[in-house]
């Protein structure tokens, strides 16, 4: 195929040769083959391609080369808190019952084309509805799992999801994901009960569970026969825009995004398929993106419903960018890479990256155990000397799909901690690798803060201690310094490691049941190399002369162990 040639590609219908563009629905009723692109606001484009051929894989292309550039949102997270609560206070008075709550993440784009990177989701992130179109001015790579509109002659069935959980999640759906679900089942009852005839609207499938890359979801099925002589127009002014990315009631839930959403959604939740006649297939156009005039675009969304937590709904939009952000390329406004992989956190100290050759020594060997590439040692200086230069910083240095660092300025705190326990814990640690997505971690942190604890120490199933979010311990009992051995799942932090290679500190399990045997505590990082544990628990803890003795020493180990 030409380069730059406009096509389609849909479930191996491969379609070329175009025609026109149009949004003119009346000429899609005539005749032909028609892809179709309508944004959420309900900019319609159509656009009839001459030639079309089924059972085609989708055209070769050059590999997708990953974007190294900063995604930036339409929303802060502040500003997405806020609009969930707005969105409950309208439901606490009785205005809607359920809202779509989204945010659009944009990037600059120097490339050519966006089908290199449709090739790369159908091979990492395979999708029902996945659904690639070029024209003149526009090019949309979706990876949609939602079907909005599938046509067979006078049968209709539409497919909404509602309900979204991490792959890894030992939950199961809750009663806020299914009553989403039910809500939005209704809605399209509702709507198609306007297009269909009397009495054929029926739920054929109910609130099953499907699994996706990296997420399952709570779908439904809801199936009806069209009225005679209806057309496209009347259709889609039916359903439009669609209730599982808008809300119930719809009207009152548009009002609401209207009013709340700095920026037009566009391309995302809208429609991205084809129509053909009478036949047709249209996935709603999440999980998509899209670019325009050197711009990519991604957008991400939450079900927002009365029990809905701002943050984990916050949570919810990562989760679902997460992923395909990630194949993609490019990292967040925090700093952090999407997609999975490993990371260091180091404390610069006038330019000076504390602890490098360490920090390197356990990315390369988290690296070699996961089949992460990690650069050579030379690049990661060269990179660090192009940073900015602070008296305190915080450097982290991400090894995914690629290798990225960010910095800002930090100050490590002197003051000491109040810990909370959390026992029943199925691993006392985060385990051998230091691993992201972070969430976890930050989200205990976060859940220990709301408290007025400063930090949290995980206790497992058999009552042994193991680490914080974001530390490791080191306790006094007996006149000793112990830590929790790795075989608790603890993390192999790169502090801990120096106090136990300079003979200062011994690994040993240590049980719930010990805890009025420890005098004092450490909390060490490679951030805050070593600070006080004044509470844990419910204990007062001491911070006497070999908790100071200790902390010192530590410090002056850091510095004299820092060439980098």
């Amino acid at each position: 195929m030409e380069s730059g040639a406009p096509f389609f590609w849909m479930n191996g219908i491969l379609a070329t040769d175009l025609l026109e563009v149009t949004a003119d629905i009346d000429r899609v009723e005539s005749s032909g083959f028609w892809a179709t692109s309508i944004t959420f606001e309900g900019e319609r484009i159509f656009a009839h391609f001459g030639t079309v051929l089924r059972d085609q894989p989708f055209p070769e292309t050059e590999p997708w080369v990953p974007l190294k550039s900063i995604w930036k949102s339409s929303m802060s997270r502040n500003q997405y808190y806020q609009y969930v609560e707005e969105i409950r206070q309208q439901i606490s008075l009785g205005n809607v019952y359920q809202a779509n709550a989204c945010r659009v993440l944009s990037t600059p784009f120097k490339g050519n084309s966006l089908d290199s990177l449709f090739a790369a989701l159908l091979e990492e992130n395979f999708a029902p509805y996945a659904t690639f179109l070029r024209i003149p001015g526009l090019e949309i790579a979706s990876a949609s799992p939602e079907l909005f509109l599938r046509r067979e002659g006078d049968r209709v069935t539409t497919s909404p999801i509602k309900g979204t959980q991490d792959f890894n999640s030992r939950d199961i759906f809750g009663t806020k994901d299914q009553s989403e679900n039910i809500m939005i089942v209704d809605l399209m009852r509702n709507d198609l009960s306007h297009i269909c005839q009397i009495g054929t609207v029926t739920v054929t499938d109910f609130l099953r569970t499907e699994h996706h890359p990296g997420m399952r979801h709570l779908v439904s099925d809801v199936q009806g026969k069209l009225r005679k002589s209806i057309g496209w127009d009347e259709i889609l002014n039916g359903l439009l825009p669609a209730g599982s990315v808008s809300g119930a009631p719809k009207s009152s839930a548009i009002s609401t995004i209207e009013s709340q959403e700095p920026t037009p959604r566009a391309i995302y939740c809208g429609l991205i398929g084809w129509i053909e006649g009478d036949q047709a297939l249209l996935g709603l156009a999440i999980r998509t993106f899209w670019s325009k005039e050197r711009t990519i675009f991604f957008g991400t969304g939450a079900g927002i419903t009365w029990p809905s937590d701002p943050h984990l709904e916050w949570r919810e939009t990562e989760l679902k960018a997460n992923r395909l952000v990630g194949i993609a390329g490019g990292i967040d406004e925090e700093g952090w890479q999407f997609g999975s992989g490993i990371f260091e956190t180091i404390l610069m100290s006038e330019g000076r990256p504390l602890l490098l050759d360490r920090h390197m020594d356990r990315a390369e060997g988290s690296g070699a155990a996961l089949g992460i590439s990690i650069p050579d040692r030379s690049v990661v200086r060269r990179a660090i000397s192009y940073l900015a230069r602070y008296p305190k910083a915080r450097l982290r240095l991400s090894f995914g799909l690629q290798f990225s660092l960010s910095i800002t300025s930090y100050e490590p705190s002197v003051l000491p901690l109040r810990v909370q326990l959390s026992p029943h814990q199925a691993v006392a640690g985060i385990g051998g690798h230091k691993t992201y997505p972070y969430w976890h971690n930050l989200d205990l942190l976060r859940a220990t803060r709301f408290e007025r604890f400063d930090e949290i120490l995980l206790v497992d199933e058999e009552s042994r201690l193991g680490e914080g979010a974001t530390c490791n311990y080191l306790f006094l009992i007996d006149g000793v310094w112990i830590t929790p051995p790795l075989s608790v799942g603890v993390l192999p932090g790169v502090i801990r490691g120096l106090a136990i290679e300079r003979g200062m500190v011994m690994e040993g399990e240590i049980f719930i049941e010990d805890l009025p045997r420890v005098q004092s505590a450490l909390a060490v990082s490679s951030l805050r190399i070593a600070t006080p544990v004044i509470l844990l628990g419910e204990r007062q803890l001491e911070i006497g002369i070999e908790c100071k003795m200790l902390l010192d020493f530590l410090w002056s180990e850091v510095q004299s162990d820092s060439n980098g």
